[in-house]
């Protein structure tokens, strides 16, 4: 079965037709700003994000090389992918409040060791609060077009529309919502303004997402609090030694701020027994879980337990364990938020079903799709954006009791070891 699109998708399409670029729609996951799905058939992954300041929104692109990504220099970077991007209203709708492209020349392409090149252009404000920048990137070696959508905030509202963390000697801010133990920070404007900051602790441990067929209303839970409370000042380098969830607020009697989850210097990848255990939730009974967790040996105790799911294949367990914890790894470096990537809703469905065949986005709800299973010929999670003090960043699954025929199957998929 082929994928369906969204409208927005195709009206983006139609964007470009009439700029004289037209664009395929891609049989892949469309790629977005802070969660990019990789897809097969394009040479790059975008990331993006933005700061607001006086006359104008700063876009910050990162810009993932995929394949041989040690034969890209900047020159060829600049010259072989070329930017254009339209700005709407909205995701709904087609009409073109400006065009432009953006040309880049070498020099304005910093290349990172792993593949990323990091670039930024300046959008002049318009006279309305918000807009959507839509990107085309055409590889001109290659043949082939990418869109990414950009929110543009023209009219600030929360701290992180205009404070952005970034890394010690970074002119770009961070892409990802977490950072180590080990990593030197600085909170920046961009016109540098010397502001100083409460930074507020939390060292709770975020409940992981319940499941996708949990319809029953939630139960009341007790306002999280910080545990500890202390200032920095903004341009200045400082590091946060404990795990945990710092938040930034010019005054702590606002709704909002700047967040990053700091994690010990292995994340987001895990190796310690006891990090290990916990993702175990989402294919394990609770009588496992127990056992896993109260357990004085715990690497053997782990160690059975996969050995017991795979009815004692060393191979089988093996090969299901390298799958499983690549997936959580990857959920942490998609999905982190105020908590791991991997308890959101969406690093859930992740880590049991994959990367999604499709991804269509509006301003407030994203749906993933998923065709090329043997347990289902197609199944559509919706995800809503729940905004909350930490962080925008935020999609909260809507679950359905239908999901369980289709959910189960997977999940046993997982603990009979053939789930890859």
């Amino acid at each position: 079965m082929k994928p369906t699109f969204s409208v927005f998708w195709w009206a983006a399409a139609a964007v470009f037709v009439a700029a004289g670029c037209v664009r395929q729609p891609s049989k892949k996951p469309i790629s977005t700003p802070a969660r990019p799905v990789v897809s097969e058939d394009i040479s790059i992954v975008l990331k993006s994000k933005t700061l607001t300041q006086d006359t104008s929104v700063r876009v910050f692109v990162e810009a993932q090389v995929l394949g041989n990504f040690k034969a890209m220099t900047p020159q060829r970077f600049a010259t072989e992918f070329i930017f254009n991007y339209a700005i709407l209203p909205d995701y709904n709708s087609r009409e073109v409040l400006r065009r432009q492209n953006v040309r880049l020349q070498p020099e304005d392409v910093t290349p990172e060791d792993d593949g990323r090149f990091l670039f930024s252009f300046d959008v002049g404000k318009l006279s309305i609060p918000n807009a959507l920048l839509l990107m085309e990137v055409n590889n001109l070696a290659a043949g082939r077009k990418v869109l990414h959508d950009v929110p543009l905030k023209f009219t600030p509202v929360r701290l992180s529309d205009t404070y952005g963390i970034f890394e010690q000697y970074g002119e770009f801010p961070m892409m990802r919502n977490y950072a180590t133990t080990q990593d030197t920070l600085q909170v920046l404007t961009l016109n540098r303004t010397a502001r100083r900051l409460t930074v507020l602790r939390y060292r709770q441990d975020f409940e992981p997402a319940p499941s996708p067929m949990g319809t029953a209303a939630k139960p009341v839970t007790n306002t999280v609090r910080a545990d500890s409370m202390f200032t920095v000042e903004t341009n200045k380098l400082f590091n946060l030694s404990s795990p945990g969830l710092y938040l930034f607020q010019e005054d702590t009697t606002q709704n909002t701020g700047v967040s990053i989850l700091i994690g010990d210097k292995r994340y987001p990848r895990y190796t310690r027994p006891a990090d290990l255990v916990k993702p175990l939730i989402y294919i394990s009974t609770k009588n496992e879980l127990k056992e896993l967790q109260t357990t004085t040996a715990p690497k053997k105790t782990l160690d059975t337990y996969w050995l017991r799911l795979t009815s004692s294949s060393e191979t089988r367990a093996k090969r299901s364990i390298r799958a499983y914890y690549r997936r959580v790894a990857s959920a942490n470096r998609l999905f982190t938020s105020y908590k791991e990537g991997w308890k959101t809703d969406m690093g859930m469905i992740y880590v049991v079903l994959g990367q999604p065949d499709q991804v269509t986005r509006l301003r407030d709800k994203e749906v993933w799709t998923y065709t090329q299973n043997a347990n289902f010929s197609e199944i559509n999670f919706t995800f809503m954006r729940r905004p909350n003090v930490f962080t925008e960043d935020v999609f909260e699954l809507v679950r359905y009791v239908e999901y369980e025929p289709i959910w189960y199957p997977v999940v046993e998929e997982w603990r009979k070891g053939v789930a890859e």
